[in-house]
C-alpha cells in the first residue's frame, strides 16, 4: 500500500484541506473512494478498514473538512461541504493514479458530506454510500414534530468547539474536560474500541448535563460565539425556511443521477432521514437507472453502530452485525470497478424478535396492513374504537422536572440509546400508560408508526410525547420507537385556547418487531423526554429565550371518546 499523509488539496478559494491518500501499489489507475470528516482523518476510515478497501483495489482519500484539525479555512456547519465536496471529488478524478471514477462513503456527518457534494453534481461522482444521516438539516436539530433536539445539538456543538479549541485559540475551562473526552473518543473510534468510546462519553456526561439545564438556552454556553451556526439554528425554527431548503438533500432528489445504498438503524436518531432519502431517490431520481439503483439496509442498531449485536439492553445475536466495509467493497466494486456483486434487494431489514434479516421489495412492505389501536378508558389499548363518552386522563407536566429519556433514538456523548426497560419512568404521575391485552399469538409491526392524540392544555404552547412499547410477559417494557409534537409546529392556533381539544399527530419513526405470545403492546403518553428534547417551557415564546423563572407547569388532558378517538396507527405484517 502506498501512503501519502497530510497532502494539501487546494479548494477554489485557495484554502488547503489536509488529506491522506492510500492506494494500491500498482502502476495501473484505480477507482477512488472519498470520505470527508470534521472528526479527524483517522476516524473516517480506521487503518484495518482502509487496508481492506485498498486490498480490494481502491484508492482511499480521507480529508479533514475545512477549518477542522489540520485543514485551513473557517468551518461552517454543512454548507462549506457543497463546494469543497465538489472540488475534492474532481481533484481525486484528476490524479494520475485515478481512473476518474469516484465514490464517497462514510456515516453521520461523513454521510452529510456525501449529499452536499452530490447536490453540487461533480461530473466524476459515480456512486455514494450514506449511512445514518438526515434528509434535511432542520431535522438534524429538531424532532419531526418541532421539539428542539437538546442533547444532540448541544452535545455535538460543545464537542466540536472543544475538539479544536486549542487550534482556534479559544479558552473555556468548562470545556476542558469535554476536550479531553473528545480526544479519547476520537482515538477510540480510530481503534474501533467501543468500550473506550463509551468510557469517554461517560466522562463528558456530567459536563453536558449541567449545560443542558442552563437558561436561556440561546446563551447557555460562553463558547456559543465559536459555534455561530448554533445561533443560526435558533433563528431558523421553521422547517420551511429557505435557510434549510437550499442544502436539504430532499430538495435535490430530482437532479441526482446517483446509485446509493442507504444504511440506518431502528434506534438511530436519523432513521427517518435515511428512510426518506431512500424513498425520495427511488421515486424522484431523474433516470430509471438511478431510481432502480437505490437500496436500503436497516438493522437494530443505534447511531453509527452496525458492528454491535448488543443494542441497549437487548442482544440481537451475531446476525445483527453488519460488515459495512464489505458492503462498501461490494457496492463500489459494482459501480466503480464493474465487478459482479452479491445480490442486494431493494430493501433489507432486520426483524427484531425474529432476530433475522429479511429482504423486501418495498418500504413499508406492500403486504402489511394499516391498523388503528385506540386509547381507551382504564389505560387500555385495542382495535375497538370508542363509541360513546369516556373520561379523559389528566396529568401535570412541569418543565422543571421532565420525564427522563430512557433509551430510544437519543444521541449524545454519555447517553445510552436503544431498547431499554421503561418501567423506571412508566410509574411517574406525568406518564399515562395504555396497554393491550396479552397476545394469544405473534404480531409483527413493520413500518412507520404514527400516534394521533386528542389533547387539551391550559398552556399557550406545549408538547406531547409518545413511546411505543413491547411489554414482555415478565413485565419488562422495551421501547420500540418514539416521537413528540410541539403545538406551534402542528399547525395549531398558538396561543392555544385553554382547555380546548386539538388533534396532535406524532411521527414515531418506524420499526420492525415481532411481539410474541404473552406480550402486550403499550403506548406511553407524556409531554417530555429529557435530555432527548428541550422541555417545552409552556410559554409560547421563541425557542431558547425563556429563563428558569419563566418555566411554567401545564395541566394536560388526553381525550379518547367517540368524538376524540386518540389512536396509534401501525403497519401490521402477516405472519
Amino acid at each position: 500500500m502506498i501512503e501519502a499523509r497530510g497532502v494539501r488539496v487546494e479548494m477554489r478559494d485557495g484554502a488547503g484541506l489536509a488529506t491522506d491518500v492510500f492506494r494500491p501499489d500498482t502502476v495501473d489507475p484505480v477507482a477512488v473512494l472519498v470520505s470527508r470528516t470534521p472528526y479527524g482523518r483517522a476516524t473516517a476510515s480506521p487503518p484495518p478498514a482502509t487496508e481492506r478497501l485498498v486490498d480490494a483495489g481502491f484508492a482511499v482519500v480521507v480529508q479533514d473538512c475545512r477549518g477542522r484539525f489540520d485543514s485551513e479555512g473557517d468551518w461552517t456547519y454543512v454548507r462549506a461541504e457543497v463546494d469543497d465536496g465538489y472540488d475534492t471529488v474532481e481533484w481525486a478524478a484528476r490524479q494520475p493514479w485515478s481512473t476518474g471514477r469516484v465514490g464517497m462513503f462514510g456515516a453521520s456527518y461523513m454521510a452529510n458530506a456525501q449529499w452536499m457534494a452530490a447536490i453540487s453534481r461533480p461530473p466524476h461522482l459515480s456512486a455514494i454510500a450514506p449511512e445514518c444521516c438526515p434528509a434535511d438539516y432542520w431535522s438534524a436539530s429538531f424532532e419531526a414534530g418541532g421539539a428542539f433536539r437538546l442533547a444532540l445539538r448541544f452535545s455535538w456543538a460543545a464537542s466540536m468547539v472543544a475538539s479544536t479549541a486549542a487550534r482556534s485559540g479559544f479558552e473555556d475551562p468548562g470545556l476542558e474536560p469535554l476536550a479531553r473526552a473528545n480526544e479519547a473518543m476520537y482515538d477510540a473510534i480510530a481503534r474501533n474500541d467501543r468500550e473506550a468510546v463509551a468510557a469517554a462519553g461517560a466522562s463528558a456526561r456530567a459536563v453536558l448535563h449541567e449545560l443542558y439545564r442552563r437558561r436561556p438556552l440561546r446563551t447557555a454556553g460562553a463558547w456559543f460565539g465559536s459555534a455561530r451556526w448554533l445561533g443560526e439554528i435558533f433563528e431558523h425554527e421553521d422547517p420551511d425556511d429557505a435557510y434549510w431548503r437550499r442544502i436539504a438533500p430532499s430538495s435535490h432528489y430530482d437532479v441526482l443521477d446517483l446509485p446509493a445504498v442507504h444504511v440506518a438503524g431502528w434506534y438511530d436518531i436519523h432513521l427517518r432521514g435515511t428512510l426518506a432519502n431512500f424513498a425520495g431517490m427511488r421515486r424522484q431520481a431523474p433516470t430509471r437507472r438511478a431510481r432502480a439503483a437505490q437500496h436500503l439496509v436497516v438493522g437494530p442498531w443505534g447511531h453509527w453502530a452496525p458492528q454491535e449485536r448488543v443494542v441497549g439492553e437487548v442482544d440481537f445475536g451475531p446476525r445483527a452485525v453488519l460488515d459495512t466495509v464489505q458492503l462498501r467493497i461490494d457496492w463500489f466494486g459494482r459501480w466503480l470497478q464493474d465487478r459482479p456483486a452479491p445480490h442486494l434487494p431493494p430493501v433489507r431489514i432486520f426483524v427484531m424478535g425474529d432476530d433475522e434479516w429479511r429482504d423486501e421489495e418495498d418500504w413499508p412492505p406492500a403486504r402489511a396492513r394499516v391498523e388503528s389501536w385506540f386509547l381507551r378508558v382504564g389505560g387500555t389499548l385495542g382495535r375497538d374504537a370508542p363509541v360513546g363518552d369516556e373520561a379523559a386522563d389528566e396529568f401535570v407536566y412541569d418543565p422543571r422536572t421532565p420525564v427522563p429519556t430512557v433509551g430510544g433514538r437519543l444521541l449524545a456523548m454519555g447517553e445510552l440509546a436503544g431498547p431499554r426497560d421503561q418501567r423506571g419512568v412508566s410509574g411517574r404521575a406525568d406518564v399515562i400508560v395504555y396497554a393491550s391485552r396479552p397476545f394469544a399469538g405473534e404480531i409483527e409491526i413493520t413500518g412507520p408508526v404514527v400516534a394521533e392524540l386528542w389533547a387539551a392544555t391550559d398552556a399557550p404552547d406545549t408538547d406531547f410525547t409518545a413511546v411505543l412499547v413491547d411489554v414482555h410477559p415478565d413485565g419488562a417494557a422495551m421501547n420500540l420507537c418514539e416521537g413528540s409534537v410541539r403545538a406551534r409546529h402542528a399547525g395549531l392556533p398558538v396561543p392555544l385556547r385553554p382547555g380546548a381539544a386539538y388533534r396532535y399527530t406524532l411521527d414515531l419513526g418506524a420499526t420492525s418487531a415481532v411481539l410474541g405470545a404473552g406480550h402486550r403492546l403499550a403506548l406511553h403518553v407524556s409531554s417530555s423526554s429529557y435530555p432527548e428534547w428541550e422541555p417545552n417551557p409552556n410559554t409560547g415564546r421563541p425557542l431558547g429565550v425563556d429563563r428558569e423563572e419563566d418555566l411554567r407547569p401545564a395541566r394536560q388532558r388526553i381525550l379518547h371518546d367517540a368524538l376524540h378517538p386518540s389512536r396509534v396507527v401501525l403497519f401490521v405484517a402477516p405472519r
